[in-house]
């Protein structure tokens, strides 16, 4: 239940990250004002990638779970790096 409530939180951020790494890579062009046309093996994904960017205004309000998220992470390794078990 844990695992499924960070991916939940994550996600957002996740596709943001796609959408900029596809969009680096095809050399396509997206910004916030509408969909660019984007051709990729003949099929247009700029509407796609529009959703995707637009992802990342969920980012804004998710921000401070992400950050529980890692500090609740990195304590579990400390954890796990000294061998102290959690009841």
């Amino acid at each position: 239940m844990l695992l499924l409530g960070v991916l939940i939180i994550w996600t957002p951020f996740l596709l943001l990250v796609l959408s900029l790494v596809v969009t680096r890579l095809t050399g396509c062009t997206v910004d916030e004002a509408r969909a660019q046309p984007c051709r990729i093996a003949g099929l247009d994904i700029g509407g796609l990638l529009y959703t995707l960017m637009m992802m990342g205004w969920l980012v804004i309000p998710l921000l401070p779970f992400m950050a529980l998220t890692l500090i609740g992470a990195a304590v579990a390794g400390v954890l796990a790096l000294f061998g102290i078990r959690w009841p």
